[in-house]
């Protein structure tokens, strides 16, 4: 029997960090099942498009439905890394899983990290921790269920190598494995791969930065001519429909209005400010220094964000870039011993008025989270049991995420994600004209329509409006609080109306409704002024 004196104990900083990321994970989760009846729902519809994904890739085919390719998904790889489990019924809690994870990997390297900088102080490591999580909505992205606690890994990972190389040690194997793959991941991670390759090759490590850079080129080059294989242009739809660059027409055009936002907007101006005080450390330590060059060329990928990425979507977009720069910052400023050792209350005081001024957005929609995942909950989750449980027909949506994840049906996604032609309609058109969605509902055979009347002006084209499934209390994360349910032809108008009516006893009590198109035509006329009224 081991002495009680001899055994391992748990360091207290690993509990304060990496035990309390956990367990606000499962709080995280626990008040989510409480909210949606014990259902996990993420925050957002969009991880369900990945899951659709990860559906065909395990069927042998890549889109949203089987009888056509489509490339929805901004990351080539998250789609393949949940295709495993696709076919179980846990398959939909294998991005919960993942991200926690993730995210408590990411934890571990920034607590290593500050065991080496503030070696006598826990309650300096677990503060610096704590502001650069909190910095980068590292707990927000978990319940996303996309590749963003992934690609917030692979950029952290990516500056720990780099700070190595400036201190003389090798990078290590992961630093390798997230240069190369971080792309694959999400293309804005590119930027981080190109100055770490930058790194090397000013380190007087040549051969290392051109094979590093070459493989990871190589992996989005490989995946843009698989896409272009099955008929579908380089780069996913995904991308194209939500740049600055296809709205724009132009490179330039779109580097300068990309440039505008991060200028105009506190999160752009937050990362322009983190990249300029980047630079001058590099230049106060000497741009032909190690620690310099890692300075000087970690401000640049905050710079090709800040012309190139963008900002928000539920908080998700910057989160690789905030924890990139916020870690360079911690881990490359030359902290004076004076001002930090004996690390005092004051140190910590001023580390968390900065973490609270930083992550104030983010600490603000903390609370909102289980809100957000409610309201999927009573909207594209319903959605969903609505098109496969009652309707089990094709359908044509905006919102394509639930709709199209374990649905055998054809869903024709109006918004382009999950259809090349309606995206190339669409942006053809500028957004003005929608005929062509007529002419492909009718060839696709679908019979029902469900979406937001400020994105497709439905009623102009001719589909009859069955009724309206509107959510009660407050709307996060949905682009609006009502979709629109529509018939395309009038002979289906009595029975979509008879299914709604069958449906709507099953939707969740106090957080959606349905109302017909015949109970919003008697509520008008009830309301209506009567003609003395007018006189």
């Amino acid at each position: 029997m081991k002495d009680p004196q001899t055994r391992k104990q748990i360091p207290l900083d690993s509990l304060l960090v990496v035990g309390l990321w956990y367990l606000l994970c499962l709080i995280g989760l626990l008040v989510i099942l409480v909210l949606n009846d014990g259902k996990f729902i993420y925050t957002l519809d969009d991880p369900y498009i990945h899951l659709a994904v990860a559906e065909q890739i395990a069927g042998g085919h890549y889109g949203i439905n089987s009888v056509e390719f489509s490339a929805p998904c901004s990351s080539p790889i998250w789609p393949f890394l949940l295709a495993p489990l696709a076919g179980l019924s846990i398959g939909e809690y294998l991005p919960l899983v993942l991200n926690i994870v993730f995210g408590g990997l990411t934890a571990g390297i920034l607590l290593k990290r500050a065991r080496t900088i503030l070696p006598g102080s826990t309650a300096g490591r677990v503060v610096i921790c704590w502001a650069i999580l909190a910095g980068c909505n590292a707990l927000g992205i978990v319940f996303n269920g996309m590749e963003h606690s992934l690609q917030l890994l692979t950029a952290i990972v990516v500056v720990e190598g780099m700070v190595r190389i400036t201190e003389g040690n090798p990078p290590g194997r992961w630093f390798w494995i997230a240069v190369i793959a971080g792309p694959l991941v999400r293309y804005e991670n590119l930027a981080l791969s190109a100055v770490a390759c930058g790194l090397l090759l000013f380190s007087g490590r040549p051969k290392s930065a051109v094979i590093a850079g070459a493989a990871a080129l190589a992996g989005l080059a490989g995946f843009s001519l698989f896409l272009h294989g099955v008929g579908l242009p380089a780069i996913p739809s995904s991308i194209t429909a939500k740049s600055q660059f296809t709205r724009t027409g132009g490179i330039f055009s779109g580097i300068w209005l990309t440039l505008d936002s991060s200028l105009m907007g506190n999160r752009g101006t937050l990362l322009l400010l983190f990249t300029s005080a980047l630079a001058v450390i590099g230049l106060a330590a000497g741009p032909k220094t190690p620690r310099g060059k890692a300075a000087l060329l970690l401000a640049g990928a905050g710079f090709l964000h800040a012309i190139f990425g963008t900002y928000g979507w539920f908080n998700r977009y910057e989160s690789y870039i905030y924890g990139a720069t916020l870690f360079a910052l911690f881990a490359l400023i030359p902290l004076a011993p004076s001002l930090v050792s004996p690390w005092r209350p004051v140190h910590s005081f001023a580390v968390i008025l900065f973490a609270l001024v930083i992550s104030y957005p983010y600490l603000k929609a903390l609370p909102q989270t289980p809100v957000a995942a409610n309201n999927i909950y009573c909207q594209q989750y319903q959605m969903h049991r609505f098109a496969t449980g009652w309707w089990k027909r094709p359908v044509a949506v905006n919102d394509l995420g639930w709709v199209s994840y374990q649905n055998d049906q054809y869903v024709l996604d109006l918004w382009g994600l999950g259809s090349h032609v309606a995206l190339q309609e669409r942006l053809k058109g500028g957004g003005q004209s929608w005929s062509w969605a007529k002419d492909l509902a009718r060839e696709k055979n679908v019979g029902l329509v469900m979406v937001y009347e400020s994105w497709v002006p439905a009623k102009a084209l001719g589909w009859i409006k069955v009724g309206e499934l509107q959510l009660l209390g407050d709307c996060v994360s949905p682009a609006s609080p009502q979709v629109g349910i529509f018939a395309t032809s009038p002979e289906l108008v009595p029975e979509i109306e008879g299914l709604l009516v069958d449906f709507r006893k099953t939707l969740p009590a106090g957080g959606a409704r349905i109302l017909t198109r015949t109970e919003a035509l008697a509520a008008r006329n009830q309301n209506a002024p009567s003609p003395t009224q007018h006189e």
